[in-house]
């Protein structure tokens, strides 16, 4: 189960799951999508349900990679998962099944029935990635836990929260990242965790405190990637150790050792461990780790952590239909940032957001893209203000506020390549 948000193999697909058929209706709203290993009940609309079905399809052998076996399945048998629009259709279908309603939850892998359970997150990727945190409880339980909880909350919850977290082009998927950008941004609410003078890890292993996701996701993250994977030969140790039954409190001081201990050297880790680039506002996510995919209704951008003297990036213009996206050249705060805009005309506009009004500071005909389809884009920042260039060629020099530099579009969805900064 995961809480509401707030606010690695690639691999190629196969062609049955993008031929999955649509079966019929049911009663409640439901059409049913098959794939080799699933059947996908859900109201959304098609191709967010083949989407899924490619998503799911696409974790199934890298879940088996990493949890060293898969879930046994008879002969055309399938796991199910309902996916709901609504919250309201979310508890309908609960109900349907006589299942209990999870306090406060997005999403449930059931026992009882082997049935995950979930409906629409505040954010495209939210929705993805709570889509294959339940698949994982799915996954995680047929296959190495006879379908039985492990008793830590913080092992159950922090395998999924690290594993789920991932990128995804459309048609490869990468697992267990620490993503490009994402509304809940487990890595800083984890290092704020850790950074408290009062911060106890050894009462979360004992079971003596509760414990939240963010510090879920970190734990189990270091354990297996930590100072260079040393502690993962006795993760391997103490995972089927958990998976059987025993409880961390027992078994984590023999496995890996003492929690106090490493709780200072996870504190230094998770500082390396943030999400570069943040969004300023919603839908923006991770294609890999140098590309991302916006889409908006009105300007939307995606910064820098960080403060930045440079960026650069590919826009890939749609192949249809209009557009305007570029570089965000200076952000300050949601009130105060400028925007370099290029459309399919062939033109551009770079807008000061200032004092609650547009301020145009230049308008012209961008030069003619080098390849066909992409525009070069890099805002550098020199001693005359930020020097913005599209595909090599100046389009003007701009005195502006604001450190942070990053990514921006207007009423449309842009997929940028090659993101680098300094």
């Amino acid at each position: 189960m995961r809480t509401i948000a707030l606010s690695l193999v690639l691999l190629a697909l196969a062609a049955s799951t993008l031929r999955a058929p649509a079966r019929a209706q049911a009663a409640d709203g439901l059409r049913f999508y098959d794939s080799a290993h699933y059947r996908l009940g859900t109201d959304a609309p098609e191709d967010t349900a083949r989407e899924y079905t490619r998503v799911l399809e696409a974790a199934w052998p890298q879940m088996e990679a990493f949890f060293g076996k898969a879930p046994k399945l008879a002969k055309d048998e399938r796991l199910h998962i309902y996916f709901s629009q609504t919250q309201d259709g979310w508890h309908d279908r609960l109900k349907a099944d006589k299942v209990e309603i999870p306090v406060g939850a997005g999403g449930y892998y059931w026992p009882g029935n082997k049935r995950v359970y979930l409906w629409k997150q505040p954010t495209i990727y939210n929705t993805r990635q709570l889509l294959l945190h339940e698949a994982m409880h799915q996954f995680h339980y047929l296959a190495c836990c006879n379908n039985v909880n492990p008793k830590d909350v913080w092992y159950i919850e922090g395998v999924v929260e690290h594993l789920s977290r991932h990128h995804w082009d459309g048609e490869k998927l990468t697992l267990g990242v620490v993503p490009l950008c994402s509304l809940e941004n487990y890595p800083r609410l984890a290092l704020e965790l850790f950074e408290r003078p009062d911060f106890d890890l050894a009462a979360m292993i004992d079971d003596k405190r509760a414990s939240t996701r963010p510090e879920q996701w970190a734990l189990v993250r270091y354990l297996l990637l930590g100072d260079d994977g040393k502690h993962k030969p006795r993760w391997d140790t103490l995972r089927p150790k958990l998976d059987g039954g025993q409880n961390g409190k027992q078994v984590f001081r023999q496995t890996i050792g003492e929690p106090r201990t490493l709780q200072p050297k996870i504190l230094a880790w998770l500082k390396g461990q943030q999400e570069p680039l943040v969004p300023v506002w919603n839908e923006w996510w991770g294609l890999g780790p140098d590309s991302a995919c916006g889409t908006a209704t009105v300007t939307s951008g995606l910064r820098t952590r960080e403060a930045a003297t440079e960026f650069s990036a590919t826009l890939h213009a749609p192949a249809e239909g209009a557009f305007k996206g570029g570089l965000l050249i200076g952000f300050e705060d949601t009130s105060t940032y400028c925007v370099a805009l290029f459309d399919n005309h062939g033109a551009f506009s770079v807008n000061l957001r200032k004092e609650n009004a547009w301020h145009v500071l230049k308008r012209g005909q961008a030069a003619p893209a080098r390849v066909q389809g992409q525009l070069q884009l890099k805002a550098q920042r020199t001693p005359g203000g930020i020097r913005l260039t599209q595909d090599d060629v100046e389009v003007g020099v701009f005195d502006l506020p604001g450190e942070k530099l990053g990514l921006c579009l207007e009423n449309c969805t842009l997929r940028f390549t090659g993101l680098a900064w300094k």
